[in-house]
């Protein structure tokens, strides 16, 4: 299931009163790359629309596990000592076993029953991982919250025409609210996506 469309972000809209001479369907597609899907892939540090290559330095801390900064992990393409300079010594990928989901990479062989040094020996920035991480289509509930978060900017563009403010003197002035004409709904569906996304969003990086 891929990302929201503006065909879905305008059925979602549609006893709103949001139509094409409001905003346009480029509009909003814009919109959804440009800000939405980098917004979320942001937060949750993970990609939900392709598959991406990164290469992380990290400090090996002396043990079996070392966690890496982005999930789920699809494939580990090398692990390496920098050892100063350029020189580098790669590890065997068959030592290591990856936990995608969690983004970790754990040691097969515990050092300590064979007298080795640990896989992941203790040092600063020590250790160079390049892999591949991501999905090209996101959970269904992400794209629900990525389709709330879409439809939070598309109204706060229109309601912002409308004004907002506080209320005058006259009790009877219109107020709509800090963010405009949708200021409520628009509360709601902020706070409705971030529900979701934070149960894959996560404090842990790596060293």
């Amino acid at each position: 299931m891929a990302v929201p469309t503006y065909t879905e972000v305008r059925a979602y809209l549609e006893n709103y009163g949001i139509v094409a001479a409001q905003l346009s369907d480029a509009w909003i597609t814009a919109r959804i790359a440009n800000f939405v899907v980098p917004y979320v892939e942001k937060i949750t540090r993970q990609s939900f629309s392709a598959i991406k290559t990164v290469t992380e330095y990290h400090s090996g801390n002396a043990k079996n596990i070392l966690i890496l900064d982005r999930r789920p992990i699809v494939a580990v393409t090398e692990v390496s000592y920098v050892l100063g300079g350029n020189t580098l010594r790669i590890l065997n990928l068959a030592m290591i076993e990856t936990v995608a989901q969690q983004g970790i990479l754990k040691a097969k062989t515990n050092y300590d029953e064979a007298f080795l040094l640990p896989l992941f020996a203790k040092g600063e920035y020590n250790i160079k991982v390049q892999y591949t991480y991501g999905t090209t289509t996101p959970p269904d509930d992400v794209k629900e919250a990525m389709l709330y978060l879409t439809a939070s900017r598309c109204l706060t563009f229109v309601g912002a025409r409308t004004g907002g403010g506080s209320l005058g003197i006259q009790s009877h002035n219109r107020n709509y609210g800090n963010r405009g004409k949708y200021h409520d709904i628009i509360q709601t569906l902020d706070a409705d996506a971030h529900s979701i996304l934070r149960k894959y969003s996560t404090g842990l990086v790596g060293s």
